[in-house]
């Protein structure tokens, strides 16, 4: 059987929190203000993405490291995400987190589920506390850019990635992989030709059917 690959995002789809860059603002009481006007600019198409993501981390700036840390340790998973990526790695299929979320969040849940890379935006700190700068590694929308990569580097094609995610922002995701399948609470509004399902124990079944049929 040829390599696979699945890559996943993290926010609203391996966690139950749709964007963690959201959450550390409302848990630090201070979404309410500047964090919901950047996000307001952002989505009107007035600022572009490495400019909204700045804004957000600098109203972060003085924050330590263990604050953030016991912060998004309260962030929960997505019920099935466990078992969907036991059942990757017993295929030998390799697992990445492409996500443009938090880097303390995600570097969190790949330990955590053992999975194999993870790619996501990082805050920059010094001496344990935030500086107010971020290194972004995944653009909204462009996550295509970094699957290409990743199947460049292990030497791999379309046809042997798979990908699943919630749709925010993952649209360069899914139409960089052969099997694209959107986790949604709403299967009803089915705007693009992709595969829709409402949970992770579901999203791991079609995958199995996709796996054994050879689709992938």
């Amino acid at each position: 059987m040829d390599k696979k690959i699945a890559f996943l995002d993290c926010d609203g789809t391996l966690t139950k929190v749709k964007s963690s860059w959201e959450y550390l603002h409302k848990r630090l009481n201070i979404w309410d203000g500047l964090a919901v006007q950047y996000q307001e600019l952002f989505r009107a198409g007035k600022i572009n993405y490495v400019e909204f993501c700045e804004r957000d981390a600098c109203l972060w700036k003085g924050l330590t490291i263990e604050k953030v840390m016991d912060i998004i340790s309260e962030i929960k998973y997505r019920k099935g995400a466990k078992t969907l990526v036991e059942f990757l790695r017993s295929l030998n299929i390799h697992t990445v987190i492409v996500s443009t979320g938090l880097s303390l969040v995600v570097e969190k849940v790949k330990k955590e589920l053992g999975i194999d890379m993870a790619l996501s935006n990082e805050l920059l700190s010094e001496n344990g506390v935030l500086n107010g700068a971020v290194k972004i590694n995944v653009e909204f929308n462009k996550k295509d850019r970094v699957v290409k990569k990743i199947l460049n580097t292990f030497n791999l094609e379309k046809r042997h990635a798979c990908a699943i995610g919630d749709g925010e922002g993952d649209e360069g995701l899914f139409n960089a992989v052969n099997l694209a399948i959107i986790l949604t609470d709403n299967i009803e509004n089915k705007e693009k030709d992709y595969i829709y399902c409402s949970n992770l124990y579901e999203a791991k079944n079609i995958l199995e059917r996709y796996i054994k049929s050879e689709k992938i």
